[in-house]
């Protein structure tokens, strides 16, 4: 590519973003390379078991893989409580994992690390990896009609790449709430129970509601409801009634200590929150609260006033929603921001045109902790209120009307 740009008399504003893109090219490498590594150390673990230690492979399923095992053999309420979960991990996995990886995510959540009970840690990275987070998200991203292409980028992307590195959510849940919200008017069914679904993560699909509500789409909303009450309830008739208390009283606080740590720390290094952002800047808790409440707030109101308009382009919308949930979270990370730039892909595939704004927004997961680290500064929301106003001001690009129901392009 570089080489036809400087052979051949191209303009500088179709130049520019490849020339960026080629730049900052190591660093995805590089990210690439991590991930390789744990592949391969977790096959050779398989292969030659012992011959690899548990460093090598040490990311976030070293919350997830213990959460499996304790609430086969323990109540699962013990899930919450900080240093008996330390404690089992330290008796039987490693000793000297930092305390801060505790499991805050809510009780639904367990449900589907239930087939990492089945497997060893290292055989549990693979299926975590495949099973569940990769394959199940590339499946709903195809049924919705998204084109090859664009999955194949978004997994190919920073925050795909970074969510295989250390284990994390951000693809299956990023796929839901993309799908969700492509279904909306087209398969009411189809988008409330994705949207549903993702009270395994809720601040993953914040604005869903506003977004169903906004189109008037009551049977979809109250499917979701549906949804979140029937898996809230099967976690409660598998695991017991106290495992609610237990992850209020329990993990709650902690993921609020996790919040309002002084900056920096390791994880805010990767954060996407402007409650992050405005303690990167030396705000005390209480201003960073009140600037977050305020982000949210006014993130809600421009995510409502989107979808009630009756005309635009539906990709566009999307794609502003998705930068929108992770400007109304405080607790939100770079690998969260893989809804999105999947988004920013798919406008840009469309558009059929590469822009400097879309290689800085699908590179920024990998640029942000390297500025964090640097700098001290978190400024991942304004890439997003950046990618928020592109999506905005495309949203007339098209211009279709359809009050109830968007066709996704094949």
């Amino acid at each position: 590519m570089m080489q036809r740009i400087l052979q051949r008399d191209v303009p500088l504003t179709v130049a520019l973003p490849w020339m960026l893109l080629f730049l900052l090219s190591p660093v995805w490498l590089f990210y690439v390379y991590k991930t390789i590594c744990i592949l391969t150390a977790v096959i050779r673990a398989l292969i030659a078991p012992g011959s690899v230690t548990l460093r090598a492979v040490q990311n976030d399923l070293i919350v997830f893989w213990p959460a499996s095992h304790i609430m086969m053999t323990h109540p699962a309420a013990k899930i919450y409580d900080p240093a008996w979960f330390s404690a089992w991990r330290a008796a039987h996995l490693a000793v000297g994992v930092s305390s801060y990886l505790q499991y805050p995510y809510p009780p639904p959540a367990l449900l589907i690390l239930l087939p990492l009970a089945l497997c060893g840690y290292f055989s549990g990275f693979l299926v975590w990896t495949a099973s569940i987070v990769v394959l199940p998200g590339t499946a709903l991203l195809h049924w919705a009609g998204v084109p090859r292409r664009v999955i194949i980028t978004g997994l190919l992307s920073s925050a795909g790449v970074y969510c295989v590195w250390i284990g994390q959510f951000g693809i299956i849940t990023g796929a839901t709430f993309i799908c969700g919200l492509l279904y909306i008017g087209r398969n009411p069914v189809r988008a409330g129970v994705l949207l549903g679904m993702l009270i395994i993560k809720p601040q993953a699909g914040l604005l869903g509601p506003i977004a169903l509500l906004a189109r008037r789409q009551y049977r979809s909303l109250g499917i979701a409801i549906l949804v979140v009450l029937s898996l809230s309830l099967a976690v409660t008739l598998i695991f017991g009634v106290s495992i609610w208390p237990s992850f209020v009283a329990l993990a709650l606080p902690q993921a609020h200590r996790i919040l309002d740590a002084p900056f920096p720390t390791t994880y805010e290094n990767s954060g996407a929150s402007v409650f992050w952002m405005m303690r990167s800047l030396g705000a005390t808790v209480e201003l960073a609260w009140v600037l977050q409440g305020t982000s949210a707030v006014l993130s809600s109101a421009w995510c409502w006033v989107a979808w009630r308009r009756p005309k635009g382009d539906h990709l566009a919308l999307i794609a502003l929603t998705s930068a929108l949930t992770l400007l109304v979270t405080p607790y939100g990370y770079t690998d969260d921001m893989w809804g999105f730039t999947l988004m920013v892909g798919w406008l840009a595939w469309n558009r059929r045109r590469l822009e400097l704004a879309d290689v800085l927004m699908w590179m920024w997961p990998e640029l942000c902790p390297i500025i964090a680290m640097l700098a001290h500064i978190e400024l991942t929301p304004l890439i997003l209120l950046l990618g928020a106003i592109r999506a905005w001001k495309r949203l007339d690009g098209i211009g279709t009307t359809a009050p109830a129901c968007y066709p996704v392009p094949l």
